[in-house]
C-alpha cells in the first residue's frame, strides 16, 4: 500500500507559477535593490529589511539567474539583471596567474572586499550561474568571451587530471587542496552552470562535454550507497568513499535534498546526446531507483509527503537529525520528480502543492528558508543570505512548467 494519501490536483498551473515568480522577485526588487549602487544587498531579514550592506557573489549571481529567466514575464527584469551583472563583473571579479575568479563578497558600507586565498567550488561555480542564464536569454560575444575565460580558469583550478572530477577547494597560492573532494564537487559544476552553458553555447558544446561526461560517470560509480539508499558525500583524492566508523561516529550526515539532486542530474542525461545509449540507460535507471528509494525513507511526518520532509539524517540508522523542512531541498525534489517521465506524478503534485502553500510568505513577501516540524515558518532565518535569493525556486519552476520548451529541440536532434 502506498504511504501517500489520495490527492487532488491543485491550482499549480503555468499562470500561477508566474505569479509565484513575480511574488518572489518583488521581495528582492522592493527590499534588496539599491539604486545608488545598481545592485542588490544580499542579507535580507524576514520583514524585508537589509541587515548589512554586503553583496555576495552567489546570492547576486543566483538573483541574476532568476531575473534573466523571468524576463519573458516582465522585460524590466532583464534591465535589473543587466545592472546586477555589470556590478558583479566590476566589483566581484578578480584575476591571478591562472585567470578569472570570483570574490566572495563586497561590503558597500565599509568598502571591505573578500581577499581570501581560499577558493571553494560552490562559490566559483555559482558565480557563473547567473552569467550563463543571462547569456542564454540575451547572448553577446563579449559576455561569452568572459564566460569562456571564467570556465577555463575554473577547470584549471579544480579539475583533477589524474583521477578525474573536481576538488572542492583550491588555494590561489598552493593549488588544489587534498581531501576536499565531495559529491557536491561533482554535481555543483553541472547544476550551477555547465549543463545550462552546454545548452546555450551551441557552437562550443565540446568545451563542456568532457567534464559533464566525466563527472556524471564518477557520480554514478561512487556517489550511491545502494545498501543504505543514501548518497555518498565525502571521498578521498582517488574517489574512494569515506567509511563510517560506527553508528555514533559517522563520516558524514545526509540531506534528502542531495538524494533528490543526485537523481535529477542522472535523469537529465536523457538529453546528453554525447553519451552512449547504454550510459543514458544506466544513469536513467539509477536516477529512478534513487527516487523510489528516497520516497520510501522515514523522513516524512506521519509518513505523509503532503507535509514535506525533514532536512538531515544519519545514513546508517535513518535517524532524523534535523526535523526542519528546508526550501532548497524541496526544490531539488520537485526538479527530480519532474524528470521522472511521469512515473511519480502523484508524488510530484503532492509535493508541488505543499511547497507553494507552505514556503512562500504571503504577508511579508519572499519565501521562508526553514519550516519547523509542524510546518511553522522560522522567521529568524534570513530570506536573503550568502546563497539564498531567487535561484532554487525559479529553476524548479523552470523544470515544472517549461522543460519541453528548453529540451524538446535536443530530443529531436538525437
Amino acid at each position: 500500500m502506498s504511504c501517500f494519501p489520495n490527492y487532488k490536483k491543485g491550482e499549480a498551473t503555468v499562470d500561477s507559477h508566474e505569479k509565484d515568480i513575480t511574488h518572489l522577485l518583488a521581495f528582492f526588487n522592493d527590499n534588496a535593490f539599491q539604486p545608488e549602487f545598481a545592485t542588490y544587498y544580499s542579507e535580507i531579514d524576514d520583514k524585508g529589511q537589509p541587515i548589512s550592506q554586503k553583496v555576495y557573489t552567489v546570492a547576486l549571481s543566483r538573483l541574476i539567474y532568476g531575473l534573466s529567466y523571468s524576463s519573458s514575464i516582465d522585460t524590466s527584469y532583464l534591465v535589473k539583471a543587466e545592472l546586477a551583472l555589470s556590478f558583479l563583473l566590476k566589483n566581484l571579479v578578480a584575476y591571478d596567474s591562472i585567470g578569472v575568479y570570483f570574490k566572495s563578497y563586497i561590503d558597500m558600507q565599509s568598502g571591505d572586499v573578500d581577499n581570501s586565498t581560499q577558493l571553494d567550488i560552490w562559490q566559483q561555480a555559482y558565480g557563473l550561474c547567473g552569467l550563463t542564464e543571462f547569456y542564454r536569454n540575451h547572448p553577446s560575444a563579449e559576455l561569452l568571451s568572459f564566460i569562456h575565460q571564467a570556465h577555463d580558469a575554473f577547470i584549471s583550478r579544480f579539475h583533477d587530471p589524474m583521477h578525474g572530477g573536481f576538488y572542492g577547494n583550491s588555494n590561489k597560492n598552493t593549488g588544489q587542496i587534498s581531501g576536499s573532494k565531495s559529491l557536491q564537487a561533482l554535481l555543483y559544476p553541472i547544476t550551477a552552470y555547465m549543463e545550462n552553458l552546454w545548452l546555450a553555447d551551441s557552437l562550443h558544446k565540446a568545451k563542456y562535454e568532457l567534464y559533464l561526461k566525466e563527472n556524471i560517470n564518477l557520480a554514478y560509480k561512487n556517489g550511491w550507497d545502494d545498501k543504505r539508499g543514501w548518497v555518498t558525500i565525502k571521498f578521498d583524492d582517488s574517489w574512494t568513499s569515506c567509511k563510517h566508523k560506527s553508528v555514533e561516529n559517522i563520516c558524514f550526515t545526509v540531506n534528502p535534498g542531495h538524494n533528490f539532486q543526485f537523481a535529477s542530474v542522472l535523469l537529465r542525461t536523457n538529453n546528453w546526446m554525447f553519451l552512449t545509449s547504454q550510459e543514458q540507460f544506466n544513469y536513467h535507471k539509477l536516477g529512478l531507483d534513487v527516487l523510489k528509494r528516497t520516497l520510501t525513507k522515514p523522513i516524512y511526518p506521519a509518513n505523509d509527503l503532503s507535509l514535506g520532509f525533514y532536512s538531515e539524517v544519519n545514513p546508517l540508522t535513518n535517524e532524523v537529525l534535523d526535523f526542519r523542512k528546508t526550501w532548497w531541498q524541496h526544490c531539488e525534489a520537485l526538479i527530480a520528480l519532474s524528470l521522472a517521465d511521469g512515473k511519480f506524478e502523484k508524488e510530484l503534485v503532492i509535493l508541488e502543492n505543499y511547497y507553494f502553500s507552505s514556503f512562500p510568505d504571503t504577508q511579508n513577501g519572499g519565501e521562508y528558508f526553514y519550516l519547523d516540524k509542524a510546518n511553522i515558518p522560522q522567521t529568524t532565518e534570513l530570506k536573503g543570505s550568502i546563497g539564498k535569493s531567487a535561484y532554487h525556486t525559479v529553476e524548479m519552476i523552470r523544470y515544472l512548467t517549461g522543460r519541453n520548451q528548453f529540451f524538446g529541440s535536443i530530443k529531436n536532434e538525437k
